[in-house]
């Protein structure tokens, strides 16, 4: 599965890599809550999508929001993620991430 994350490298390949990149960001701080309260979700037969705005806390206090999708498909009848795609909106006038969004 291949995943596209916020920061470098621009793609993350295989469930080990995706792991890597997740016990990164828990050990810098383990008080971690992650939901995505406008989940949409659209499903046909083995293949689903799933999208929406993703709002991460950290250590109670700092928010973040960022856009993601994810793609699943059903492999003997267990649906298995496929693929990840997690971004932020840019600011066109600096080139930086625009980090401080709110919906």
């Amino acid at each position: 599965m291949p995943a596209y994350e916020t920061g470098a490298p621009l793609r993350h390949v295989g469930v080990e890599a995706v792991r890597e990149v997740c016990a990164r960001g828990l050990d810098e701080d383990p008080d971690v809550r992650f939901d995505v309260p406008d989940l949409k979700i659209l499903a046909r037969e083995d293949l689903a999508v799933a999208w929406g705005l993703n709002r991460v806390l950290v250590g109670g206090s700092a928010e973040t929001w960022s856009r993601g999708t994810r793609v699943f498909e059903r492999r003997n009848g267990t649906w298995v993620m496929i693929h990840q795609h997690v971004s932020y909106p840019y600011d066109p006038g600096t080139g930086e991430a625009a980090t401080g969004l709110r919906p």
